[in-house]
């Protein structure tokens, strides 16, 4: 499916680098590649030409880099392409980009070279999205399932099921459509089938949706808060745990105000840090009032707590609230500051549970703490671990096939048959959407690519 425009966007990530590429799709790339490049050799397809790239208005040498035209349909958007490979000068990258949007290209729509590669027949849909789950990756074992879905025949499942369906569906329809062509025997008999194979699809629908929650989990990560009064060094710990100083650290009570969440990973999860405010027994001002119950809202949203004590002070009495607001979560408790001094005699007895001693400045016991955690983020991701990459627009379409297939057997016995086929073709239909199939591009480009990074 031609397009009419060209478009053009940065295709690697800003900031300076050694290398930035731009990319250029459409039926007039070629032709601004040229004008970028006059009084120098013709380009040639599919080779590595080194060029000084040239502001077309004054030829003002911009830079000097590698122009890399492909034609279609042998490019990733099977249409004409050209990679611009320059210095990675931000500003530099602005200059060239800004020529070529001077020269008739428009800015391209986020994932909108994936988009026409999939309009190309290039890609399928569940191949699109697997690009842009292999970009967002943030684990191994998403880098792993995002390949495994690009690279290979990843909507086999789903077509299984969509088989199963369509094979119900002809069994339910035949007596529809033609009814003297069939006993109450064969009606029968064709009606259980149709049951069998529809409690079938079921079956398999309820796998891939396991598959779906452990995509969820590996996607969005673990939450994990940490939390405690004023000034007990959860700052410090953050930055301790990150590896470097991502927040801003004082002796100061109250400099936290905001939460600052940042992401890191334990084992082979994705987890998100979210240093909080200190909780005080009493808030000093509105700021802190609203601080506090910031803090407190980000506890109850939380997939595990780490809860920091203070080994200087021991256990404080609004801390107490602390703790059992964290008993119906799955938490840890660390006694920072002990290179000012152990962890008071009793503490643990007085908090109810076991406790871990650190220093957060020195380093001292981070080692046992993060195994700890890690140990922790592994059992609340659970042990399920994905067969394949099922994403929450694909499990949204299973979920609707799924409730028109038990909407379907539930009604088997005394349905009518028209109403029999159409529950099924519900089914079936949202099936064919998972697939991409008959829907509209507007559509596609709303659901999926949207999510996309600009040059992707």
């Amino acid at each position: 499916m031609p397009h009419v425009s060209t478009i053009a966007a940065l295709a690697t990530a800003r900031g300076s680098s050694g290398i930035g590429i731009i990319r250029l799709s459409g039926p007039d790339s070629w032709a601004i590649a040229e004008q970028l490049t006059p009084g120098q050799p013709t380009l040639v397809d599919r080779m590595v030409n080194l060029r000084r790239i040239c502001r077309p208005t004054t030829r003002e040498v911009l830079d000097q880099g590698i122009v890399l035209p492909m034609r279609g349909p042998h490019s990733y958007t099977g249409e004409d392409t050209v990679e611009l490979q320059l210095h990675g000068s931000p500003l530099l990258l602005d200059s060239v980009l800004g020529a070529c949007l001077e020269l008739g290209a428009e800015p391209a729509r986020p994932g909108e070279f994936t988009f026409r590669a999939l309009l190309a027949g290039k890609l399928s849909l569940l191949q699109a999205e697997a690009v842009r789950d292999l970009v967002d990756a943030g684990s191994d074992e998403e880098l792993s399932l995002a390949r495994k879905s690009l690279f290979t025949d990843a909507s086999q499942p789903f077509r299984g099921v969509l088989s199963l369906i369509t094979k119900s569906l002809a069994s339910i329809e035949g007596p529809v459509d033609f009814p003297d062509q069939f006993t109450e025997e064969d009606e029968a008999g064709a009606l259980r089938g149709a049951t069998s194979l529809a409690a079938e699809a079921h079956a398999e629908i309820q796998k891939l949706l396991v598959d779906a929650q452990a995509t969820a989990r590996l996607q969005h990560g673990i939450t994990v808060v940490i939390a405690g009064a004023s000034n007990v060094g959860k700052s410090s710990l953050m930055n301790a745990l990150l590896k470097y100083p991502r927040v801003i650290v004082s002796e100061i009570p109250g400099t936290t105000r905001d939460s600052v969440a940042e992401d890191i990973l334990l084992g082979k999860h994705r987890v998100t840090l979210v240093d909080t405010a200190g909780i005080g027994a009493t808030p000093a001002d509105v700021l802190d009032s609203l601080a506090g119950e910031q803090a407190r809202q980000s506890i109850e949203r939380a997939d595990i707590v780490l809860i920091v004590l203070d080994a200087e002070t021991g256990l404080q009495p609004h801390e107490r609230d602390l703790l059992h607001r964290a008993r119906s979560l799955p938490h840890l408790v660390a006694v920072n500051k002990i290179d000012a001094g152990p962890v008071p005699a009793g503490l643990e007895a007085e908090v109810g549970e076991p406790v871990l001693g650190i220093s957060a400045t020195e380093g001292t016991e981070l080692d046992a703490l993060t195994e700890r955690l890690t140990n922790l983020v592994e059992t609340v991701a659970g042990t399920v671990a994905a067969k394949q990459m099922v994403t929450f627009r694909q499990a949204a379409e299973l979920m609707t096939a799924d409730r028109a297939l038990r909407d379907f057997m539930s009604s088997a016995a005394t349905g009518p048959a028209d109403v029999l086929a159409y529950l099924l073709g519900e089914a079936r239909e949202a099936m064919q959407r998972l697939l991409g199939e008959h829907i509209a591009p507007d559509e596609i480009l709303a659901t999926v690519f949207s999510t996309f990074c600009i040059g992707k």
